[in-house]
């Protein structure tokens, strides 16, 4: 039987390395996943040291959020990229060395009956154009959970107040 050694195939050493803990909780890549699958992107950055990142090339989306007046850059992510739990969250957007405090949405758009689950994010304090740039958001906090409201006054609403919040957060 021989064993597969991909250092000594392409020409570097391999060193082992001890695992990294808090307490009874073992960082690995598992429970990295773990906590992005379930929107606790806390806990994520913490066993990463640094927030955890998405990037996406911004695609058009149906426009609604502009409609709303609260546009939004709809990222097109690559397969198998480790995208956070539908809900709400504060991010910090990268764009072209510029950065930006964003309220992000991921879901599927249940108060327009939507089934295409998407990453938008509502840029603060920004007025421009991102359709086509390449962007990162680094997730700070889950807000809060997706939900379905009774209309788009309604959802207006939450929106105005999950903005407020992400400002809050992000201004510390």
């Amino acid at each position: 039987m021989s064993i597969y050694l991909p250092g000594r195939t392409f020409g570097f050493s391999v060193e082992g390395a001890p695992l990294v803990a808090d307490g009874d909780v073992i960082f690995s890549s598992t429970y990295i996943r773990s906590c992005v699958d379930a929107g606790d992107v806390e806990k994520a950055a913490v066993a990463l040291g640094r927030p955890h990142r998405v990037e996406g090339v911004v695609v058009r989306g149906d426009q609604r959020g502009r409609g709303l007046g609260f546009p939004t850059a709809n990222l097109m992510c690559a397969p198998h990229v480790a995208i956070p739990a539908d809900g709400v969250y504060a991010a910090w957007l990268q764009q072209r060395g510029q950065t930006y405090a964003a309220a992000v949405s991921i879901g599927t758009n249940p108060t327009f009956a939507g089934r295409e689950r998407r990453v938008e994010a509502f840029v603060l304090d920004f007025d421009g154009d991102l359709y086509g740039e390449r962007v990162s958001l680094d997730f700070v906090a889950h807000l809060r959970e997706t939900r379905k409201y009774e209309g788009p006054e309604k959802l207006v609403e939450q929106i105005t107040l999950d903005v407020e919040q992400t400002r809050a957060l992000l201004s510390n």
